[in-house]
């Protein structure tokens, strides 16, 4: 049976599994229905963003299912594909390969269109044609249609794969049914273990800084460790690497080309800093609106222009430890707690969030943490004192049935054994046989 896990990206950029399912087949309705439980699994939250292969059945499902979710073709799929259905063009004309390299690392929509149109006309393409058919589903896997989508710095299907590998230490072909949900949910404990360790290591170390410039001070504070080693990369880079030359400079907004010296200039990224009522940057690489971190060249703009205080908003939840350990407004409706089969998990994981948020509200009031501990202390004895009447109350209940079970019971006399009994174990008189290297040797002359 095919399986089909979710899989996506946590707070220390760790591959994550949400669920996972057996099908039956892969055809669209089978799709339909994954996708529909997923949802109700997720208590109707749409994902975001999506990313698959190009298998057809799927991505009509996740049209009916998703509409409103961004879906991206796998690019390692796509490279694949590449080498299939390009060779006889690689073949035939020398300068294509350049060419359809520079149509697929386009940075705008106006170049990707441009140098489409170049590449239909000199080429001679068909309009039924493998390229023709990658052209009319631009916006799954384009640069410049993806550009201001969040994909947490994914762009391929490879922790799927990961993740699948991964699980060939819990299952195999051999694997029964009942004993895979068994495994599958060992393999998930062993990935929330996983986050945990890291966590704790969050909690229980400090960054590492490179400078002792105050946008890194920050970054080093609020991003796990694993975070911000990657976004060290690029302010090291920033801070070492990098120059700029001057486009358009007002007093509102200025335009800057940057790069390396020894990278061509055609390839520096070109970055917008406004100042107005607060720092705002943008670059073409786009990397901090599909990764979700400030790029090398932003930084560098940003540090030139003396910005000491970086803006809230540069500094997204989801790489912070607020991306586990707090929510903004929770509310528990009266449907799920009282519902049949005692408290919920949506239920639990509410409560647990709340008193996750009150305790970091209270961390700087030595005062505030007081009354909180005293507050709890009060609940756990009222929790203790309710359980040790319960267990009474249920004690004197199982001894009444005892004793009405007992009066039941016929009068039995248990009497002596007759004769001896034979004992377990070793005899007493018994002799162990020795092991040959227990036996005394013999006695021989060197020669022998």
């Amino acid at each position: 049976m095919p399986f089909a896990p979710f899989n996506g990206v946590n707070h220390h950029g760790q591959s994550i599994l949400f669920s996972g399912a057996l099908l039956e087949n892969e055809k669209q309705e089978t799709f339909e229905w994954l996708f529909e439980h997923f949802l109700k699994c997720m208590f109707g939250k749409y994902p975001n963003t999506i990313i698959t292969d190009q298998d057809k059945a799927m991505g009509n499902a996740i049209q009916k299912v998703f509409p409103k979710t961004r879906h991206r073709f796998c690019a390692w799929h796509i490279r694949k594909h590449e080498t299939e259905h390009l060779r006889s063009y690689v073949s035939r004309y020398s300068d294509f390969q350049e060419t359809h390299r520079k149509w697929v690392n386009s940075d705008t929509i106006e170049q990707f269109e441009a140098t489409w149109e170049d590449m239909r006309i000199k080429y001679e393409l068909e309009s039924n044609c493998w390229l023709s058919d990658m052209y009319n589903q631009h916006i799954h896997w384009a640069k410049p249609f993806l550009k201001d989508i969040f994909f947490a710095g994914m762009t391929t299907t490879g922790r799927s794969e990961s993740i699948n590998s991964f699980f060939d230490g819990f299952v195999n072909s051999r694997t029964m049914l009942n004993e895979f949900v068994v495994q599958y949910d060992k393999a998930v404990e062993s990935r929330r273990a996983a986050e945990e360790d890291e966590d704790f290591k969050t909690m229980n170390s400090r960054p590492v800084l490179s400078s002792v410039h105050p946008i890194e001070a920050k970054v080093g504070q609020r991003y796990t460790r694993k975070m911000f080693d990657t976004f060290k990369k690029e302010w090291t880079e920033a801070i070492t690497n990098l120059t700029h030359e001057t486009l358009i400079k007002t007093i509102e907004e200025s335009t800057y080309r940057v790069g390396q010296l020894d990278v061509d200039k055609k390839y520096w990224r070109i970055v917008t800093f406004r100042s107005l009522n607060q720092v705002n940057v943008t670059c073409s690489c786009s990397m901090y609106e599909t990764n979700g971190i400030l790029c090398k060249h932003s930084l560098y703009v940003m540090k030139k222009k003396n910005v000491q205080e970086l803006s809230s908003h540069y500094i997204l939840s989801q790489w912070t430890l607020d991306a586990r350990y707090k929510l903004g407004s929770v509310s528990i409706g009266l449907r799920e707690i009282n519902n049949e089969n005692g408290v919920s998990a949506y239920t639990l994981f509410c409560v647990r969030s709340n008193f996750t948020k009150l305790i970091e509200q209270s961390r700087d009031s030595p005062s505030e943490i007081q009354k909180l501990n005293t507050i709890l202390i009060r609940l756990l004895d009222d929790q203790a004192n309710r359980k040790t009447s319960m267990s009474l109350e249920n004690a004197s209940q199982s001894s009444c049935m005892e004793v009405s079970q007992v009066d039941m019971m016929p009068q039995l006399s248990v009497h002596d054994p007759l004769g001896p009994t034979t004992t377990k174990g070793r005899p007493k008189l018994a002799s162990r046989i020795k092991s040959s290297l227990e036996a005394p040797k013999k006695q021989t002359c060197s020669y022998c």
